[in-house]
Order: C-alpha cells, then sequence, then structure tokens
C-alpha cells in the first residue's frame, strides 16, 4: 500500500492589526489603564531614587537609572495629554491598537501573499466585532 505522500508545511508568524471601536466603555479602560501606568512609573521613580542614593555618581550603573528616571518622569509629565487625547476620542471611531501577533499554516503551493497579507479585526468592547482580510502589496501591484 502507498502512503499519501505529505506536503511539507511550516507555521509563520504574522501581525494582525486591531482597532477598537470607541465606546464610553472603551473609554474607561483606557483612563484605568493610564492611571495604572502612572502608578507603575511613581513607584519605579521612588525604587530609582533608592537606587540612585545608594551609588557613587561616576558608577556606570547611574547612567542607565538617570535614563530610566528621565523615561518614567516624561511619561508622568504627559499624563494630562494623554487625558485630553482619551476624552477627545470620538464615540463610534475607530481606534488602532496597534498589532497583535497571529500564526498561519503555509504548505507547498500556497501562495505565500495570500496566507501573509494583512488581517484586521474590530473590537468592541473586547468583542470581536469584524475579521478583515485586505490584498496583500504583491496582489494589489500585480493585479
Amino acid at each position: 500500500m502507498a502512503e499519501k505522500a505529505k506536503k511539507q508545511q511550516v507555521i509563520l508568524k504574522r501581525n494582525i492589526v486591531t482597532k477598537a471601536v470607541v465606546t464610553t466603555k472603551f473609554k474607561t479602560f483606557l483612563n484605568k489603564e493610564l492611571q495604572e501606568n502612572i502608578k507603575f512609573y511613581n513607584k519605579r521613580l521612588n525604587e530609582i531614587s533608592a537606587q540612585l542614593n545608594s551609588l557613587a555618581a561616576n558608577d556606570p550603573a547611574a547612567a542607565q537609572l538617570q535614563m530610566e528616571q528621565k523615561e518614567a518622569q516624561n511619561y508622568i509629565a504627559s499624563e494630562a495629554s494623554q487625558k485630553q487625547f482619551i476624552n477627545s476620542l470620538e464615540l463610534n471611531s475607530l481606534y488602532s491598537q496597534g498589532p497583535v501577533e497571529g500564526f498561519v499554516t503555509v504548505t507547498v503551493g500556497d501562495n505565500l501573499y495570500e496566507k501573509l497579507g494583512g488581517i484586521e479585526l474590530v473590537v468592541e468592547d473586547g468583542v470581536v466585532k469584524k475579521i478583515t482580510s485586505t490584498p496583500s502589496q504583491f496582489q494589489k501591484v500585480t493585479g
């Protein structure tokens, strides 16, 4: 009995664009996330201060800590503008949350450009409302 030849395959990682429908709940979520980040950075500033006080000024670790301290201070200083941005988001508009990673299985004979082409998720209050596939750049150019 002849065995069927298995097609070679590989699993690849791809980015999937995620967009959220702006709702009152979503804005509340963003504000809460901002507050948690501010809390984290305030705590981190206290830790950095304690560490800096225990180091000599010319210690190479001090420079790294001072850089982290500046980043934390900048984030905390941007709180008001971030709140203003969140509050200015228009209800029912789409807010790009950035990419998430997904996996796709590719086998011999597949069109790689189609498999890795753009996928977009639209989420409303954490629930996926829509999944769309956009043509790859290769398809757009070659028709």
